[in-house]
């Protein structure tokens, strides 16, 4: 049997590891949910009206925190009825995580796409403000070019937001091929 004696320096060196201890993981607690805070606003419940290139189309939506508020978990469905351009109408799902990157020290959006692209999305700092976040691809998996994409989320009013998707499939013009206007559901 081992007898340990707590004497005064012990004492304060434990009492110092455990400070310490205590310090670190309530700093990697949470940690993530800190610096998304900027995105708070999306957290929730979405329907929306979509127009652009696949016509016009209703969509709905959901942003929740997950994994100890160090992730934020999108999923979206976006329904486009028969038109003329799409004779089979069209249904579109995605799903995306926003995390904070601390070796960019910026926002991250990686998106899933039904079709296989997968886009991967910094934050626009110089083009973003408190009202508007613009995501700018740094690389899109499965690309069929040398495209890239371009996301602005501009807050219209606690209940509504608009979504802007645009391409540049010659890597450098954007061109406009989606329009959203969300609404918050209760």
């Amino acid at each position: 049997m081992v007898i340990l004696h707590i004497n005064s320096t012990n004492q304060k060196k434990m009492k110092h590891i455990f400070t310490t201890l205590a310090l670190i993981l309530s700093l990697h607690t949470g940690y993530g949910q800190e610096k998304l805070e900027r995105l708070d606003y999306f957290i929730g419940n979405w329907q929306g009206v979509e127009t652009g290139v696949a016509g016009n189309g209703i969509g709905f939506r959901t942003y929740q925190y997950e994994l100890g508020d160090n992730y934020i978990f999108v999923e979206n469905q976006s329904t486009f009825p028969v038109s003329e351009k799409k004779p089979m109408g069209e249904v579109h799902r995605d799903k995306g995580i926003f995390s904070y990157n601390k070796n960019i020290e910026n926002i991250v959006l990686r998106q899933f796409h039904v079709e296989g692209f997968t886009n991967i999305y910094e934050l626009n700092t110089a083009q973003s403000n408190e009202e508007k976040l613009v995501f700018v691809t740094r690389e899109i998996e499965n690309n069929p070019g040398n495209w890239k994409a371009k996301l602005i989320l501009t807050k219209d009013s606690e209940e509504h937001f608009t979504e802007e998707f645009l391409i540049a499939i010659d890597g450098s013009n954007f061109k406009p091929f989606l329009k959203n206007t969300w609404t918050r559901v209760k």
